[in-house]
């Protein structure tokens, strides 16, 4: 039996897809190619943006198009929040929201064996036990779902409910399962990270990595974000640790004092600053990351300077930009859209500019030195700094297997436009 996944959006998306497949998988389901028609197809939607929910329902209808015949089923973020739209697109046999999507493989096996369904046991938003990454090689661990923060232009919330937390001795067991099947990247997932609750409702994030460090001996965690207010020195301390990837993507929105509070962020710029500075002084060779956005209703040309402007003197390395867009149920809904779609587009464009000069000044740091990298699927190597490459060609990659660590040398940098550019590595002697 053939199936075939589209996903969408987050690391979660993708941890919670290659879940879902490991259900089928088990009972003899296989992915389709590309050539193959399939005879169930899984949208995994994110809703992040108006552009994003353009994206579902275009995926949605070629798939229904390009498999005719096939049952089409759509889960995620999107199907959470706007579940009648997709219900009225002729050739969808079925919706999910994410509340559901731990049932949805049960669903299928029961439409396949032509049986009701039942539920097997009690599921939840974690009910993805010993999920091995398919077609990647670093794994997804999702640890924390949903949201308690309360930021006026985001839908998030909506869609993947109040903050929860999963189970501390589960997460500490699923560790050591993806070690025991030579997982060499092990990457924490949730919506906020940072937030994860133990039991007892206390906060539990830094006794939680505490104790997966003490597990590693073979496997490296990385944080896919975490918020600015739990980027401190006890998360710091921890990141010293040599199984820990010297990465951080830490969400800044907006460097406007004005535009932030108009967010309904957690901080201003000067305290954002404080904990970004104490991370690169804990952390040399810190690979920093963050989420932009433009456009916001009441962003000046000021403004938007302003940001550009904290964005350079931190020394971001990598930035991910999107233009706003109103979101129907957040509190910025009423601010409506006033800036021209042309000046958002500019806006973006001029910080992908700077976000593949930032990558080339914190690309050329680097040359020269040795960091400890993992080769992936298409024979690319990522460092633990998250710096992308490949060996010489005359090197026989075929000696290498893949998840396989190797230590490399930065020897040079190749840029690209508009985005990171990659390395050339070579072996460390």
């Amino acid at each position: 039996m053939k199936i075939k996944f589209h996903t969408l959006g987050c690391r979660l998306n993708f941890f919670e897809t290659d879940g879902m497949y490991s259900v089928l998988k088990d009972k003899g389901f296989t992915l389709a190619s590309s050539e193959e028609n399939a005879q169930y197809i899984v949208v995994n939607t994110c809703t992040v943006t108006n552009k994003a929910d353009v994206k579902n329902r275009n995926i949605i209808r070629n798939a229904i198009r390009s498999n005719p015949g096939a049952k089409v089923f759509v889960t995620g973020c999107y199907a959470e929040t706007d579940k009648e739209v997709l219900q009225n697109i002729p050739g969808v046999y079925g919706v999910f929201g994410n509340t559901e999507k731990s049932s949805l493989p049960y669903q299928i096996l029961a439409d396949w064996e032509g049986k009701s369904y039942s539920e097997p046991q009690k599921l939840d938003r974690f009910s993805y036990s010993d999920v091995l990454p398919e077609g990647h090689t670093r794994a997804y661990l999702k640890i924390q779902d949903g949201c308690n923060r309360k930021c006026s232009y985001c839908k998030i919330p909506a869609a993947r409910g109040l903050g929860v937390s999963r189970n501390y001795g589960d997460i500490l067991d699923q560790v050591k399962y993806l070690q025991d099947n030579g997982v060499g990247e092990i990457q924490l997932t949730g919506v906020n990270l940072g937030w994860y609750r133990l039991e007892n409702g206390e906060k539990g994030f830094l006794n939680l990595l505490e104790d997966i460090l003490k597990v590693l001996e073979y496997s490296r965690i990385r944080l896919s974000s975490i918020e600015p207010p739990d980027v401190g020195s006890g998360l710091l301390d921890l990141m010293s640790h040599p199984r820990f990837c010297k990465f951080l993507h830490v969400p800044i929105q907006s460097g406007s004092r004005k535009i932030l509070k108009e967010m309904r962020r957690t901080y201003h710029p000067d305290a954002f600053r404080t904990r970004i500075e104490l991370a690169k002084s804990k952390l040399p060779n810190l690979f920093l990351g963050t989420d932009v956005i433009v456009g916001f209703p009441s962003e000046t040309e000021v403004e938007f300077s302003e940001t550009k402007q904290l964005l350079i003197e931190l020394g971001f390395a990598k930035l991910h930009v999107f233009p706003y867009s109103v979101r129907k149920g957040t509190t910025a809904e009423v601010l409506g859209d006033p800036i021209p779609g042309d000046e958002k587009k500019r806006r973006v464009l001029d910080l992908m500019a700077l976000s593949s000069i930032l990558h080339q000044s914190y690309a050329k740091t680097a040359i020269g030195k040795t960091f400890e990298a993992i080769l992936e699927n298409d024979g690319r190597l990522v460092t633990d700094n998250y710096l992308k490459g490949h060996l010489p060609q005359s090197f026989p990659i075929d000696t290498l297997q893949n998840g396989q660590f190797v230590d490399v040398r930065c020897e040079e940098y190749f840029p690209a436009k508009d985005k990171e550019g990659e390395f050339l590595f070579t072996f460390a002697r």
